[in-house]
């Protein structure tokens, strides 16, 4: 039976538990191995601006492949944020370290008081957010003044460009089928389209950050406008 893709927490909790088993090879293989470049960069990034990183929070952590790359930051501390119990115990045996806390909370309900991250995380997971603007304004609150807030995402790409409408092609028909069906998974990555085809542009996300106390100090493009970076410090 298909199910209705939703933004709703419960949802999307038990939408990454029953899909943890095969969430990383799928991500690599839909990727072609690309989207552990994209941390990659985005942490060389933050090391090359001298900032602290001691306390460093990971949201919607998942199995926590953006966590293990911001280990190179050498931080006390990260916590790995996430709704899914499944994927946070993938991420807890991935990251075998006592400097990896991982805590299942909503990201809108942060149990951390305020001024208290040098750096948050997101990697592919702002846009599943029920209540986008209300969990900025939480990262927001519990980042320092001039920490870093980092988003890897996929945001809908409006341009009309035949390498656009041919990955939309392979993100819509391709996809979701192989997705589904290698994640046993009916909805899944039905979902994984819909996310993307209704969510911001890079360019209305930035606006939303400044919006929010936020000043952009870096974007990049990473992948046909759709994958971009956003680095942007509190101000």
């Amino acid at each position: 039976m298909m199910i209705e893709p939703s933004k709703d927490k419960q949802f999307i909790g038990r939408m990454f538990d029953e899909i943890s088993p095969t969430y990383d090879r799928l991500n690599h293989l839909f990727s072609v191995m690309q989207d552990k470049r994209w941390r990659k960069k985005a942490v060389n990034y933050l090391l090359r601006q001298n900032i602290n990183t001691d306390h460093i929070l990971d949201l919607a952590s998942g199995s926590g492949d953006l966590a293990l790359e911001m280990m190179k930051l050498n931080p006390k501390r990260i916590y790995s944020v996430d709704l899914s119990y499944e994927m946070l115990k993938i991420n807890k045996k991935k990251i075998n370290s006592a400097r990896n806390f991982i805590l299942q909370a909503e990201a809108e309900l942060l149990p951390f008081r305020d001024d208290f991250f040098d750096v948050t995380g997101i990697a592919f997971g702002v846009r599943n957010f029920e209540n986008l603007e209300g969990c900025v304004e939480e990262i927001q609150r519990v980042l320092k003044k001039n920490g870093r807030f980092l988003t890897i995402e996929m945001f809908r790409d409006n341009s009309e460009s035949i390498t656009r409408k041919s990955f939309d092609y392979y993100f819509k028909k391709i996809v979701p089928k192989v997705g589904n069906i290698l994640s046993n998974s009916d909805y899944a990555y039905d979902y994984l389209f819909n996310s993307v085809d209704s969510f911001l542009t890079v360019n209305e996300y930035c606006s939303m950050l400044a919006n929010k106390g936020f000043k952009i100090n870096y974007t990049k493009n990473n992948f046909l406008g759709i994958v971009n970076t956003v680095i942007a410090s509190k101000v």
